[in-house]
């Protein structure tokens, strides 16, 4: 009596899915998609260590082999696998998404879940991208969710991706105005500590302080400045003010700690839009990668000299 057999890609099918829900945090949402595939498998809601349903969305598609080729990296400290084949009007329609999309590629022979975020890489190969028919994507074993050092790379690329616009108007702001704001950085530092700063110039503090810090959080570069309501609240305490204000000495506290942030933030803009994703801000936001191309980080006193 002939019955019927379970083809070899539906086992894989399955065995991939386990391990990716094994694999994610339980606290996580894992929506499958029951229609026609057309690149996206599945539908993930990050939820928070306390139990936060947090709105924060990403598309994943699953892959699953049974190993990965994995070679030293050329350029960095570990190891790499590319995952070939995958077609451009998939890449595309990933393109067009509204939230940041994955790829998932489950390696059954060791249990072991990796993630590529699909836009930067994108960015980051952006010629090929425009040319070719196919593109193939790194998986790094940095980048798994074995351990907690793999998660938190996780949670990086995922608020790369989904404050990529806000990358783009934080740096185009910056770089219009940055002589503007150079300027205000120097110039604001040790006058009189006693006297309290005039109000359109506690405005700039704050949009300055605002947009270094929100950069700092896209970039995913350590922000260890005190928080402006910390800055506010220590102020108050030191002058005994019944009201919210800042001093000169606060000012000439915290603004040396702004400019250090202001630095790396445009080493880290420049590098991004001249480096590793030049094809693509050359092609896209061309004016930006002009100014960050002809920024000159060894002497930021020229901008206003």
């Amino acid at each position: 009596m002939k019955l019927p057999k379970r083809p070899p890609a539906h086992i894989k099918e399955s065995e991939s899915w386990k391990i990716l829900q094994n694999s994610v945090p339980s606290l996580w949402i894992v929506r499958d998609v029951s229609e026609r595939d057309y690149g996206i498998d599945c539908y993930i809601e990050l939820v928070s260590n306390e139990n936060t349903v947090t709105g924060d969305l990403l598309s994943a598609q699953l892959k699953g082999t049974e190993n990965l080729t994995w070679k030293h990296s050329k350029t960095k400290a570990r190891r790499e696998a590319k995952f070939t084949g995958i077609k451009i009007e998939t890449i595309n329609y990933w393109m067009n998404s509204s939230v940041p999309v994955f790829l998932f590629v489950a390696e059954t022979s060791s249990n072991n879940l990796y993630f590529a975020p699909i836009k930067h890489q994108v960015r980051n190969q952006y010629s090929k991208y425009l040319k070719q028919g196919s593109l193939s994507f790194t998986l790094s074993e940095e980048h798994s969710f074995a351990d907690e050092t793999g998660l938190l790379n996780f949670i990086i690329c995922y608020i790369q991706e989904k404050t990529f616009r806000d990358l783009t108007d934080l740096s185009r702001t910056l770089l219009i105005h940055l002589p503007q704001y150079y300027e205000f950085i120097l110039s604001q530092q040790g006058l009189d500590p006693f006297l309290e700063v005039e109000p359109e110039e506690e405005l700039m503090f704050i949009h300055i302080y605002l947009t270094i810090h929100n950069l700092c959080n896209v970039l995913a570069i350590d922000w260890d400045i005190k928080w402006l309501d910390k800055i506010y609240e220590d102020d108050k305490k030191t002058w005994n003010c019944s009201f919210s204000c800042l001093h000169n000495l606060t000012m000439t506290e915290i603004l040396p700690l702004v400019e250090k942030k202001l630095t790396e933030v445009l080493g880290s803009i420049k590098t991004i839009v001249t480096v590793y994703q030049k094809e693509y801000w050359e092609k896209k936001e061309y004016i930006l990668y002009r100014k960050a191309k002809d920024l000159d980080l060894s002497d930021l006193s020229a901008l206003i000299y």
